[in-house]
């Protein structure tokens, strides 16, 4: 992509000195036109320049009507003069687009192709029965007419075939192809007013015109701006609604990098939590994909992250050269742009909000304060996140051991089930424990002892299970594990080496008063299996219930005991 950037550029600039260059001084030797006058030239010049470095904006569109100015000259004087106005006002637009990815190839393409609608335009003008120099108006409306038309047309279909040279595919009739026919519109009549209030009343017609022109540039700039930071205010609280309605922290980050690339501009985006006195990464977004980086947890002074976490408020960088004396870690080279925000609730910074764009000065004060605004929405929504997280956690989770509860377990093995008999699973085995003579232990060391047995046992059973099985403490001393895609012989083995784990391992306890007291447990084990043994959850659950009672505890306990029907 980058290479077939390089030769498109290259194209371009050589069909600009193939064109541009001779083909000012073929009209120079052969054109027909009548030279204006040094102040003529000279001011009409000067304010063609400022009506391109003052473009009128719309829906964040510069349009420019610089036509009002031009066009006439063409008509009063004649191709030469016009275009070597126009190509002097394309020089205005350098510094407006110092912050474009590269501005000389713009001015470049832009030049070759206003220089191109010049000779286009004229050539509809002459062959519409056009005279330059023409008084009349009746005489010249029609003739500047398909001036116009051909100007329009010529812009759009220029501008199409280069995006589809580019690879940029557009529709044919998009928003930027309205807009430049709305300006052919508003442009002509002020070209011809223009035209004929200069024979009229001389020099003086430009500030007549150019004033109230001038003027309601501004006011247009105004409003679009204003309405632009509406619309995104908008926009931004309806994201603040949408992401209140976002029950966990990954669907809350998701969402939130992929609306806040939409709301400014963002090529990079990086969200961090504050954790124990050290600032780690939540969240990052590059070039539109997530990615993960592994970036080392840093301190609150080190960095990027450090310098935006120790100032007063949010900050913002126009070049890379102003922030990177401060990154001692990754940045994306191509960054420019920066804004770093807080992430605040309760007056208290919880995280840092960071966005860069690859273009310079590519962010403004609003959108400073649009992404604090949005920084708060995010550490409300985690907030709740965390929360909602933290109460299923305790409504599925046993509150002593941490494994989960029957109510999750019940649930589980039901859609585990289901799974089974709906194919998506060939089978699956349920591993029901009971830990023996428990009551022993209460009785010879108190309950607190017995609570310290079960924790321990609980994170033995998940040391030794595998990822996928579900573990549960199913009441008292007894505990189950549900394996997926298990058969019964490969849970009968994978007991066995529970029970005998478990025999070998000493629990610790700590009766009242006495110090830790190392204490012997065994256990016994029941499984069933799914279809052979029960095609519902609650077959299945009471027959390794039968089998851990009447083919293990019956049996003498700290034995494994399979159903057989």
């Amino acid at each position: 992509m980058e290479e077939r950037k390089r030769r498109i550029k290259s194209v371009i600039f050589i069909i600009w000195l193939l064109t541009v260059p001779p083909g000012f001084v073929w009209l120079a030797v052969n054109g027909t036109y009548d030279l204006p006058s040094l102040t003529e030239f000279v001011s009409v010049t000067l304010l063609s320049m400022a009506a391109v470095s003052f473009p009128v904006i719309r829906n964040g569109i510069p349009l420019l009507l610089v036509g009002w100015l031009t066009i006439p000259m063409f008509f009063g004087h004649g191709l030469f003069v016009e275009a070597a106005i126009m190509q002097l006002a394309l020089l205005a637009a350098i510094p407006l687009n110092r912050n474009a990815p590269d501005p000389v190839h713009r001015f470049f393409f832009n030049s070759l192709m206003f220089f191109l609608l010049s000779l286009l335009s004229a050539g509809a003008f002459r062959l519409a029965g056009g005279e330059v120099g023409a008084a009349g108006l009746y005489t010249l409306l029609l003739p500047a007419a398909a001036y116009m038309a051909v100007h329009a047309a010529g812009n759009t279909v220029l501008l199409h075939a280069y995006q589809l040279i580019s690879g940029v595919r557009l529709p044919i009739w998009s928003q930027i192809n309205q807009q430049d026919a709305l300006t052919a519109l508003a442009v002509f009549p002020l070209a011809l007013a223009n035209y004929y209030l200069f024979h009229a009343v001389g020099h003086w017609s430009l500030p007549l015109l150019a004033v109230p022109f001038f003027t309601v540039t501004l006011l247009i700039r105004m409003y679009d701006a204003s309405e632009r930071v509406n619309t995104i205010l908008l926009e931004t609280v309806s994201l603040g609604h949408k992401l209140s309605g976002k029950l966990t922290q990954p669907e809350v980050l998701d969402l939130f990098a992929e609306r806040v690339a939409t709301l400014l501009p963002v090529d990079y985006l990086y969200i961090f939590d504050i954790r124990n006195g050290r600032i780690e990464p939540l969240k990052m977004m590059e070039e539109g994909e997530f990615v993960d980086i592994r970036l080392e947890k840093s301190a609150p002074e080190e960095g990027i992250g450090g310098m935006i976490y120790g100032s007063e408020k949010g900050r913002m960088f126009g070049s890379q050269s102003e922030w990177s004396i401060y990154a001692n870690d990754y940045y994306p080279p191509e960054a420019e742009s920066l804004i770093g925000v807080h992430i605040v609730r309760n007056k208290k910074v919880e995280g840092i909000l960071g966005v860069m764009s690859k273009r310079k000065n590519a962010y403004e004060e609003y959108q400073l304060r649009i992404l604090e605004l949005l920084g708060s929405y995010l550490a409300v929504a985690l907030d709740k996140a965390r929360h909602v997280q933290q109460t299923v956690k305790e409504s599925e989770r046993c509150g002593l051991t941490g494994l989960y509860n029957y109510r999750y377990m019940e649930r589980a093995l039901r859609q585990n089930v289901e799974r089974v008999n709906s194919g998506e699973l060939v089978q699956l085995s349920v591993i029901m424990l009971d830990i023996d003579h428990f009551k022993q232990i209460n009785d010879a060391y108190g309950h607190q002892a017995g609570n310290e047995v079960l924790v321990g046992f609980a994170r033995l059973f998940e040391a030794m299970a595998e990822p996928e099985w579900i573990l549960a403490r199913y009441g008292g001393e007894e505990f189950v594990a549900i394996l997926p895609e298990t058969s019964k012989d490969r849970a009968v083995r994978r007991a066995e080496e529970i029970r005998r784990v478990t025999g070998d391992h000493p629990f610790l306890v700590h009766p009242d008063g006495q110090e830790g007291v190392e204490v012997g447990v065994t256990v016994s084990i029941g499984i069933s299996s799914a279809p052979d043994d029960g095609e519902d959850a609650m077959s299945v659950i009471r027959n390794a219930d039968r089998a851990l009672y009447t083919g293990a505890k019956r049996e003498g306990r700290n034995k494994v005991a399979a159903y057989s029907g």
